[in-house]
Parts: structure tokens; sequence; C-alpha cells
């Protein structure tokens, strides 16, 4: 049997998921058109395992909301078996002792071998495995109108200037060139693409995963915000009042030319038959080719919680399984987690993306998303929220954004882990 709940206010979580204990209990976020398609690609496999299940969605894409359900249902004592999880959230799960290790069976699925190690860094808290990874989001794409982008005669932009010729070539145009949202992890989104195409992807790696401010220029740092500025030129002053899915819209419409956004955006075209090609293309952001910034949606399994060790064990089989990695990803528009999946079933947009995790893996270029919180702690990321979302709105000069951000990292430094 399985249940759905759709639960949006926090008191309506832990009443529910102590229903059913035989049941295995999952709770997520994923309630877009497109993430509820990926979810049926799951229900499909723990139907064929006979699996029970009880679904508690809860919307907030990974945010302190969610997080707050979450805590509350595990204080009222009805944990769910395995929850879905991003980014360094996994370590301060696991660093409550709350975890199952799910050490014994990567070792024996050979995990190791099959996960790229930007996303295993997550995935293990003190050498451990506490999480078990299903996908790799990209989030230095480009989504582009392909009929918008013909109608201006443009090219995919390789470098800053190739972009920001394209973005005048909208404008004139009558196009919004450049589609975004108002909340702050969008526009860290789009600051970490600037700062990769600005720096390179040591400077990114130093800056905001290692977190060393001796190894950060200040007037490189600046640079980054001046480049942000100048896209600011390029958006259209509703962005402010609208939400990500509603900037794909307007890309997909033609009613603006371009979206910087994770690779999300290719589930919501996927489920509406669009294709790549035909009714959009896909380009790296410029100067980022070569990197790939990653979020990968995980789920972590709480000890106590319902589910014999032998439904866990069917579980996280399932979750890592080569054909439901396939499946599920030909759906959310992610590269599976794993790097031995096959790209011939995927489109155009999802074939270069496998093929780019895969070098930039093998590089050490797949470096985590601070927008999507795979690159630093909770508190870090707010920070970089805070400072970004606020220089984008056009209330901190660039010189005072850069000094901020300089010194939301010198803190995370001088502050005993």
């Amino acid at each position: 049997m399985h249940k759905l709940f759709i639960l949006p206010l926090l008191l309506a979580l832990a009443p529910t998921m102590g229903n059913a204990q035989e049941d295995l209990q999952l709770s997520h976020w994923w309630v877009s058109p497109g993430e509820r398609a990926s979810i049926a690609v799951l229900q499909r496999y723990l139907d064929r395992q006979q699996l029970t299940w009880q679904e508690h969605a809860i919307p907030g894409s990974g945010t302190a909301r969610y997080a707050d359900v979450l805590r509350q249902a595990i204080a009222s004592g009805n944990a769910p078996t395995a929850s879905q999880v991003i980014g360094h959230d996994i370590h301060e799960w696991a660093a409550l002792g709350l975890l199952q290790d799910l050490t014994p069976i990567a070792e024996e699925q050979e995990w190791d071998e099959i996960i790229p190690v930007g996303i295993q860094q997550l995935s293990k808290y003190r050498g451990r495995w506490v999480a078990a990874p299903i996908n790799a989001h990209a989030t230095n794409w480009l989504w582009v109108n392909a009929a918008a982008l013909e109608r201006i005669g443009g090219q995919p932009p390789d470098t800053w200037t190739d972009l920001l010729e394209l973005l005048e070539r909208a404008k004139a145009a009558g196009i919004i060139p450049l589609a975004i949202g108002g909340e702050a992890w969008e526009h860290t989104l789009l600051f970490e693409s600037v700062a990769v195409g600005a720096g390179g992807a040591e400077f990114y790696r130093k800056a905001f995963i290692e977190m060393r401010p001796q190894e950060i220029d200040p007037a490189l740092l600046e640079l980054i915000f001046q480049r942000m500025s100048t896209l600011r030129d390029y958006l259209d002053p509703d962005f402010t009042r609208r939400n990500w899915n509603q900037s794909t819209d307007l890309m997909r419409t033609g009613k603006a030319l371009l979206q910087l956004q994770g690779t999300w955006v290719a589930g919501e075209l996927t489920l509406q038959g669009l294709l790549p090609g035909r009714d959009y293309q896909c380009f790296h952001f410029p100067d980022t080719q070569g990197v790939y910034l990653f979020n990968s949606d995980q789920y972590m399994l709480f000890k106590d919680a319902p589910g014999s060790p032998q439904q866990r064990r069917e579980l996280l089989t399932i979750l890592l399984d080569r054909d439901f990695q396939r499946e599920l990803n030909l759906t959310t528009g992610a590269a599976p987690a794993r790097v031995d999946v096959p790209r011939e079933s995927f489109n155009a947009c999802g074939q270069a993306l496998i093929s780019g995790m895969r070098q930039a893996n093998l590089r050490r270029t797949m470096l985590g998303s601070i927008g999507m919180g795979n690159a630093n702690p909770p508190h870090v990321k707010n920070a970089i929220y805070q400072v970004v979302s606020q220089h984008l709105r056009g209330r901190l000069e660039d010189a005072e954004a850069a000094r901020q951000l300089y010194q939301a990292i010198v803190d995370f430094n001088s502050t005993p882990n």
C-alpha cells in the first residue's frame, strides 16, 4: 500500500508518521510536477519489491522549514525510515548520532568505485557512509529558448563577452534577456557560476569549499560582484516576485531568452514533451566548461525508525541500483549519481551532462554548489545568501558586497569547529 501525505505545516507530520510501523516511511520535498514524476519512478521500484511504504512530501527543497518539520517528528518519536537530504546538512544530522551506518552495504556494493569523489565527501561522515546519493544535478547551466535564440541570430556563448553580446541582442529584440526568481538560493546559483567563470575551478575550491581567506584575491572577489551588477541590468523589474519554475515558464514560452538554473529544469521541460535542439538549448555558463557544480539529492536512514534490517537493505539496494538511477534521472534531468550508467537513453542535454560529470570527476573539478548547500556548512551558505541577494537587489555596492563576503569566510575560520 502506498499512501501520500502532503504536509505543508509542521504540526501535520508527527501524528501521521507513526500510523503504520510495518511500513517504510519516506520523507522528501519533491512536490513540483516534474518531481512528482520522479517519485512515481521510485514508487514502481518499491512496489516491485513489495515494500509497503508511506510517503511524506514536505515542500521546502532542503530548507530550514523542511528540517524543522523533520526535527519535530523525531522529537515526537516519529522519525521516518529515510529522509531526503542534500549537502552539508548530511554532516549536521550525522553529528547528532541519529543516522544508520550504511558502510557495510556500501562496501559490499562498491559505492567507493561508482560514486563521484565530490559527492562521496558529503555522503560520508568521519569516513563512514551515512547517506545514499541518487542523482547529480549540475547548476552551472544556461537554459535557452531555441526559437528566441534563432530569432535574434544568437550563438552559444563560450566567454563572458559572448554572453553580454547575446544578452544585448535579446534586450534589443524586446525579450527578457535573463530570467531569475526572487529567492536568495537562485541568486547564489548565478553568483557561483559567475565566480567560477571569473576565477576558475581552483579559486572556487579554495574560496568556497576549503574557505581559505588567505587564498582569496580581494580584487577578484570585487570583479565577480561587478559582473553580477552587469547582469542585473538584464533582469526584468518583476524578478523579485516570482519563483524558479515561473522563470522556467518565461524561458519556455519565449518571453525570456535565458535562465541560469540547475538541471532540474530539464525534468520540467521533459514532462511537457519538449526536446533539446527543437524547443530549447542547454549550454554551460561561459568560462565554466570542464567544471561541474553539483547538487546531489541523497537519502539518510534513521536508526530508531520503522523498517526491518531486510527492508532497509532492499531500500538502499533500490536507491543505488543502476537501472533505477537511469530511469529516475531520465525524469529528473540530472545525471545519475553513478559514473557507470549508460548514456544512450538520455537526450542530448542528458548525455552532455553525464559526459561532463565523468570528466569532472576524473579532473577533480566536480565541486559542490554554494546555492544548494553542497559547498559549505549551512551557516556559511546563509551568510553568502544574504550578501549575494542583497547585492543583486541593488542594496549593496560591489566593493561592500566583496568585503562582507570575504568577512563571512574569515569569520568561519575564526570560529572553533
